[in-house]
């Protein structure tokens, strides 16, 4: 619970830090981060949204004593965790603003340590909104199916290798994002997606540059995943 509430309040502590920014030193505010600070904090609304009507079509299924209705249920949890896991990367992609980039659009000069400040929260909180929402479905998961007092070692094996499949998959959502240039919703246009790929790692030296992308920051976020 501590955890959560600490994860809340940079999230706060982020968003402050990028909306008073333009305020303190005068300079204009960098809009790209307030929607990729939306997108960050969208997937575990999309979560916990999914869950709340899942819990609440069994609920109608079991006082209606209408099988089909509880198929329902489960056809629109899958669907929704297919949609959580196409937007999970928005959040993780909060790492790569720590290039600091946003400072060439600068007209005045803001102070090196604000952006350091900034940046390096505004990072942080996407690397633990990432981990936030893997451990929050993780948890509804195990509540649905187990008894939370009777998990074993292989329970707690599982759940690890599902945060590291997920893990991957975010780092391989967070390079598309950053140096493809791809959108979560890009995906209904699969045919342009595909080709935007081959033009991509066509290029020399990119397939590795992308193994490398992924093993770094699947470990990164293993270890983050581990100490919480």
């Amino acid at each position: 619970m501590i955890s959560i509430i600490a994860i809340i309040l940079l999230n706060i502590f982020a968003l402050l830090t990028i909306v008073l920014r333009p305020k303190i030193f005068g300079t204009k505010l960098f809009k790209p981060m307030i929607w990729n600070f939306k997108l960050s904090i969208l997937p575990i609304f999309m979560l916990l949204g999914n869950f709340t009507i899942f819990i609440l079509i069994r609920y109608i299924s079991a006082i209606t004593e209408i099988e089909i209705i509880g198929y329902i249920a489960i056809v629109f949890a899958f669907l929704g965790i297919l949609l959580w896991i196409l937007m999970l990367p928005n959040s993780g992609y909060l790492i790569t603003e720590l290039n600091l980039t946003h400072r060439d659009e600068d007209e005045v000069e803001v102070p090196i340590w604000y952006d350091i400040i900034s940046i390096l929260s505004f990072a942080l909180s996407g690397v633990l909104n990432t981990i936030l929402n893997i451990k929050l479905i993780q948890g509804i998961i195990y509540i649905i199916i187990l008894d939370p007092d009777a998990i074993t070692l292989k329970h707690t094996a599982n759940m690890y290798l599902s945060a590291f499949i997920i893990i991957v998959l975010v780092s391989v959502g967070v390079y598309f994002g950053r140096y493809i240039r791809f959108n979560s919703w890009d995906v209904i246009n699969p045919k342009k997606f595909i080709m935007k790929l081959k033009k991509h790692f066509s290029q020399e030296g990119k397939t590795i540059e992308f193994l490398y992308f992924i093993v770094f920051h699947s470990c990164f976020f293993m270890i983050i995943y581990a100490l919480i």
